[in-house]
């Protein structure tokens, strides 16, 4: 492939504005599967860019990496949420050539550290905001306080890692790192007023979020409703499921299986649908996600599959398994693909990996390189923190609670790992 020269309207390390130029690269989405794609593809041009810098644009609302894993326990526990936002900055080895952002606080802090030629192989430049219509070769964007100004990005390679969002604040705003502090402490401050609380939903997500608050705030009565005799709905052993409703009720969760939600009234009262009804103070849903695939032009849409995912061959390009329309250039990664796995951090971190690898090794060889593992022989599991702090896994089919190596590796939820997978 030959390798566009990188045009911008103005060679400033900083802009404000909403700048239509190219890049070689177009990362949207910067949490673990496009950071691992970034810091992976800086690395493998370390040895392969030698004679033009390859440009690399990242696309991201949140200017820091957001640890998902611990935000169940972040918003209900303000300190502890100060440990699971790593601004940009502060990442190592993540270092930027040019910033497009109109928020002051991001400009005060991570802008002190842009400067053109800050890598030596490779320009990176961090657009702070969303991409609102991504098409093959082109993607229009705009920056997190101004939506209806945009800029033009267009590409010869693109990673979609946008992932997926839940309720506020499961998935906070977090533009920044002060006001990703705020959010936390709205919710704590919230949750501070009330005494009954419910948890509607008994995924992973749910699971953790009843058990931190019980364990946080253990004064408060704490019910986790789920319509099923057995959670969490992933394809895991029935002893799993078992043992983390136990501990949560171990935990002092009151755990009510068989109970549908139908609605909840103004005044937080929860209608079932066998005619039960229960009042509360405050009632949090985590029934429902979704993933982040509206942005995709029709031209892209039609790889969109029924359960919302983004079809995808084994080399994670986009291939749509019916009509096999194909676009080599195109990759998703994460928890956006259609593929038969739980998804997990440790997907999306390999994912990201695999994408850099494999567009790198295009853009020099034009060969593909590495393909998934095989998914049939890859032993399914999962870790939850349910009641009491109690960690709860199963990897294989072997049951474990507390497992020494989790227990050390959830001291911090798992970002000193995930940040030393990342090499950031």
């Amino acid at each position: 492939m030959t390798i566009a020269s990188i045009t911008r309207k103005t060679p400033e390390a900083i802009q404000k504005n909403t700048p239509s130029f190219h890049s070689n690269v177009l990362i949207v989405g910067g949490a673990y599967a496009g950071l691992a794609a970034l810091v992976a593809m800086k690395n493998h041009l370390k040895e392969r860019a030698k004679l033009q810098k390859i440009s690399v644009t990242i696309v991201e609302p949140k200017a820091g990496l957001l640890n998902i894993l611990g935000i169940p326990r972040a918003i209900v526990d303000t300190e502890f949420a100060k440990t699971q936002y790593v601004p940009f900055e502060k990442l190592e080895d993540v270092c930027f050539d040019h910033l497009i952002s109109n928020d002051s606080f991001v400009i005060d802090t991570l802008g002190k550290h842009v400067k053109p030629n800050n890598n030596d192989f490779i320009e990176i430049t961090y657009v702070h905001g969303s991409i609102s219509d991504l098409k093959t070769r082109s993607a229009f964007y705009h920056l997190n306080n101004n939506p209806e100004k945009t800029g033009l990005i267009e590409f010869n390679w693109l990673v979609i890692a946008t992932g997926r969002n839940r309720h506020w604040p499961t998935s906070p705003l977090a533009y920044n790192y002060d006001s990703y502090i705020k959010e936390m402490a709205e919710f704590r401050n919230h949750i501070d007023r009330c005494h009954k609380i419910g948890v509607i939903g008994a995924g992973a997500v749910g699971i953790e979020i009843a058990g931190d608050i019980k364990s946080k705030c253990p004064e408060k009565e704490v019910f986790l409703f789920h319509p099923h005799e057995k959670f969490p709905p992933e394809p895991l052993p029935d002893n799993f499921k078992d043992l983390t409703k136990s501990s949560l009720e171990r935990g002092g969760v009151q755990v009510m299986t068989g109970y549908r939600v139908q609605r909840e009234s103004e005044n937080h009262e929860l209608h079932f649908t066998n005619g039960d009804t229960l009042k509360t103070d405050f009632n949090y849903w985590c029934t429902k996600f979704h993933n982040n695939t509206k942005i995709l032009a029709p031209d892209l849409a039609g790889f969109i599959s029924t359960n919302n995912n983004i079809y995808v061959n084994d080399f994670l390009q986009l291939t749509h398994p019916e009509s096999q329309e194909h676009h080599p250039h195109i990759f998703a990664i994460g928890d956006l693909v259609e593929l038969p796995i739980i998804k997990s951090a440790g997907w999306a971190l390999y994912m990201g990996r695999q994408a850099a690898n494999n567009i790198v090794s295009l853009i020099f060889d034009g060969v593909l390189v590495e393909p998934m593992p095989d998914l049939t022989q890859m032993p399914k599991g999962m870790v939850l923190v349910a009641g009491n702090n109690e960690l709860v896994s199963s990897l294989d089919g072997v049951l474990e609670l507390n497992n020494k190596s989790y227990v050390e590796e959830y001291t911090d939820y798992c970002i000193g790992k995930i940040r030393a997978t990342l090499g950031a």
